[in-house]
């Protein structure tokens, strides 16, 4: 075969990737995992040989590396300094807000309650209710009986409807929000922000020990309040840019500081008030912003 000559089976593997990478990214909460997922899925692709299902072979190969790699994905998490967050899911472009529904199966606050789930209840639950396979294709992914994993997956969505009830916000109404609390920041006056704060927000901060983030899950919401008009107030006074971008199935904005990206924030929106913010400082989880950034 020349190297001009199209190959068809890398040309059928790459019809599968995107697929793919949705199972990864939500079963591990992180693109760099879920690419390096894929790629040893790929490696395992070019000797299987002739398949009768390519797609579900795939599938299959994907989710048991993915739960191989939870057990040491835990560990790391369990280390990990200050708060976790999944690694943002960056959307290649923008759209205007009222073009495309959220999508809440990558949104940050489900991945943070798929965490509490087991790895076996995690990849159930995504292989059924998110990407629609069937209990008997689930059995042999996760070599457990259907009766076991229909119970185990009846269990894993009683726990996520209990935590993550599900959202009610269009795209529309999260960025209207979202300009909103901008806004109320920028003004300068707590009771704005208090009225959009629901009364269990909380704040979320992921610096990773390598940039400063608020330690702890921080759930006052007069202090919420008071951080980020500092914060908006400062950033802007230096004339630095804050700009709209989208990931995680929502939209966000983005800080930037001399052309690199050094925060992104997005929202959790439940009955049309603000239950959490989400802010990613870590650099190594905000590379894909500046690159798009760029």
């Amino acid at each position: 075969m020349t190297p001009s000559t199209p190959d068809p089976r890398a040309a059928e593997f790459e019809s599968h990737r995107d697929v793919l990478m949705g199972v990864a990214y939500r079963m591990l909460g992180s693109v760099s995992d879920a690419e390096d997922i894929v790629q040893d899925a790929w490696a395992r692709w070019r000797d299987a040989g002739q398949l009768d299902s390519p797609r579900g072979w795939l599938v299959r190969v994907v989710s048991r590396l993915c739960l191989d790699r939870l057990k040491s994905a835990r560990v790391r998490r369990e280390q990990y300094f200050g708060t976790w967050l999944p690694e943002p899911l960056v959307e290649a472009h923008a759209a205007p807000a009222s073009d495309v529904e959220l999508d809440d199966s990558v949104s940050i606050a489900l991945l943070l309650v798929l965490e509490k789930l087991s790895p076996v209840e995690r990849a159930g639950f995504l292989l059924h209710d998110v990407f629609g396979h069937d209990f008997s294709e689930i059995a042999g992914i996760l070599e457990k009986s259907e009766p076991a994993c229909r119970k185990l997956v009846s269990r894993a969505r009683e726990r996520v409807r209990a935590e993550r009830p599900r959202f009610n916000a269009s795209r529309a109404e999260h960025e209207t929000l979202l300009q909103r609390f901008l806004a109320a920041c920028r003004q300068g006056e707590i009771a704005p922000l208090l009225d959009l704060l629901g009364e269990d927000a909380a704040l979320y901060s992921d610096g990773g020990g390598k940039a400063s983030a608020v330690p702890k899950v921080l759930t006052d919401r007069a202090v919420i309040a008071k951080f980020f008009i500092g914060i908006l107030r400062n950033h802007e006074a230096a004339g630095r840019e804050i700009r709209p971008t989208r990931f995680n199935g929502a939209p966000g904005v983005v800080f930037i500081e001399d052309g690199v990206v050094v925060s992104a924030i997005t929202l959790d929106v439940r009955d049309g008030r603000i239950a959490a913010i989400y802010g990613h400082r870590n650099p190594d989880k905000l590379q894909a912003f500046t690159r798009r950034e760029a």
